[in-house]
């Protein structure tokens, strides 16, 4: 800023000096150059009103008849009035320059504290502390924008998108300044030429051969035209000035966003559990097996509750044998003990499926002593674990078991990744033996969605880049697949991967990402590098640089 300022005092001392020495402007003995002109208009009026030569009018001019400027002001005071809607255009044009350049110059101040912080050195907490502690600034703004997306999206890859947005929005702010002050400028310059015209015409709408007269309608002419010049120029150098200090104050801004930018990736790259997403709906751990609902809800006390294999069959016989044996009695009646559940059995569950997989018909089996089935007894299932639905959709329900002594239901696993439980019990029956959780490991599904990490870098050439490229996959339901091979591959460039090869194929880890590191060859250039996932392919840049 003090470049702009410094010109902007040269230009009012350039005004000032032409003021005070305006006098050469004067018809005097020595006419140089506007003065000839003027002579030479003279002398031509005079020929054609009055038919007197050349020389009579430079005589009459050297005899003192004409205009004498003693300094600024009375050159000023010469446009006849033209200099006031002038001067209005110069001071609304410098009030509007000097509060830019005000607002550029508290903007720098307000943001030089977050400019000197160095991101990579600080982890996300820290970040967010520091950023939310900052007084106002286009910094601060920009910075706390990119900590909302990132905390609220949970990666980094449209951070670039934010400080795009961000610049065209203070551009488009700076563009409307700088049209009022162009608008000022041509004003400036559309007032000088009014004073032309009103000039000249005023020296030929008089019809007078009055040389007084034409020197002072010339005088407005030429001295509109100098102010609105004056003017523009003041003007137009003064915003390209502010519009240099405002780029070099958006550039700085971008490129420590951008080191916010790499930082926030860095992150969500080296983060093990991925940050929620807005919407996601978790559901807590079911109670522990010490406090199942069954708890509180079956009042009946234990052992009162005890069915027959089948009531109606088994008083038959112990009727008859009754009648026909009363001496073996006591022995028939021991064979209508009700069947106990000794035995619980389940399949059906796999130890791993796809998230959002439909298990149906999964069955439980209950055999008494003797391994035979026991029929019509209640088992409740619920789910522990995970986002898994049983039946029509809810987390618990009830099922009862056939002459087979078997009950069935259907489980569908939730759409997140990671070990999904439920709990298997005899309803009334408090045994352990006769509880069972069941866990299955659902497993990310075919790959849906795609980001990449490490694009637009560049390098010397025969070097590494500084960050490699990666390859984030995941399924439809936001969950990172992992063990999925991704085929990386030079497309243009003699750049190689750390294998030494124009290609190689990495398979993603926990984190759904592969990665890969890159170097560029020997040609400086353009290197374009293919990611190919199944049928999906992304496109890595990188530039080789010759130093």
């Amino acid at each position: 800023m003090g470049t702009l300022m410094s010109r902007i005092i040269v230009m009012l001392l350039l005004l000032g000096c032409i003021g005070e020495n305006s006098a050469v402007y004067a018809a005097s003995s020595s006419y140089t150059g506007v003065g000839q002109g003027t002579v030479a208009v003279l002398s031509f009026q005079e020929a054609s009103a009055e038919g007197t030569t050349a020389s009579d009018t430079t005589s009459a001019a050297a005899s003192g008849q004409g205009l004498q400027f003693n300094d600024l002001w009375d050159l000023v005071a010469g446009a006849q009035g033209f200099q006031y809607p002038i001067f209005l255009t110069l001071i609304i044009g410098l009030f509007l320059i000097f509060g830019k350049v005000y607002e550029l110059i508290a903007d720098r101040r307000a943001g030089g504290a977050l400019e000197r912080v160095r991101f990579p050195d600080m982890d996300l907490r820290h970040i967010v502390m520091k950023v939310a502690n900052q007084p106002d600034s286009m910094m601060a703004r920009l910075a706390a924008t990119l900590l909302n997306v990132f905390q609220t999206q949970g990666r980094g890859e449209t951070l670039h998108d934010e400080i795009v947005n961000f610049v065209r929005f203070q551009q488009d702010r700076f563009d409307t300044f700088k049209r009022r002050v162009d608008f000022l400028s041509d004003t400036a310059g559309a007032l000088g030429l009014l004073g032309t015209v009103w000039g000249i015409f005023s020296v030929f709408s008089a019809g007078t051969s009055d040389k007084q007269q034409i020197l002072i309608g010339m005088g407005v002419a030429l001295i509109t035209t100098l102010l609105g010049l004056v003017v523009s120029i003041i003007l137009n150098l003064s915003s390209t000035e502010v519009f240099s200090f405002f780029n070099r104050r958006l550039d700085q801004i971008t490129n420590k966003a951008d080191e916010l930018r790499f930082r926030l990736m860095e992150i969500a790259m080296h983060k093990e559990e991925p940050l929620p997403e807005p919407d996601a709906h978790w559901h807590e751990p079911a109670p522990t097996p010490e406090l199942t609902v069954e708890t509180t809800t079956n009042q009946q006390p234990k052992g009162t509750k005890a069915r027959s294999a089948s009531p109606a069959r088994a008083t038959q016989p112990v009727t008859e044998a009754a009648s026909a044996r009363p001496a073996t009695a006591a022995t028939e009646v021991s064979l209508v003990e009700p069947v106990v559940v000794e035995k619980m059995e389940v399949v059906g569950v796999p130890d791993a499926a796809p998230v959002n997989t439909l298990l149906e018909g999964v069955q439980v089996c209950l055999r008494g002593r003797g391994d035979v089935p026991v029929p019509d007894e209640r088992v409740v299932v619920e789910v522990i674990q995970g986002e898994g639905t049983l039946g029509t959709g809810q987390d618990r329900l009830v099922c009862s078991t056939n002459e087979a002594g078997k009950a069935s239901f259907d489980w569908r696993l939730g759409t997140k990744a990671g070990p999904q439980t439920i709990r298997i019990q005899v309803d009334g029956k408090q045994r352990d033996d006769l509880v069972r959780e069941m866990t299955v490991v659902a497993q990310a599904g075919p790959p849906d969605q795609y980001a990449q990490h490490g694009n637009n870098q560049g390098a010397p050439v025969g070097q590494a880049l500084p960050k490699p490229l990666v390859v984030c996959l995941k399924d439809a339901y936001g969950n990172p697949v992992a063990g999925y091979p991704v085929t990386f591959e030079v497309d243009q460039g003699d750049g190689t991967f750390s294998n030494g090869m124009s290609s190689a194929t990495i398979i993603t880890d926990e984190r759904g990402c592969a990665s890969v590191n890159f170097s560029t060859g020997k040609t400086p250039g353009l290197n374009t590098i293919t990611a190919h996932v199944a049928e999906h392919t992304l496109t890595f840049q990188a530039m080789g640089i010759e130093i």
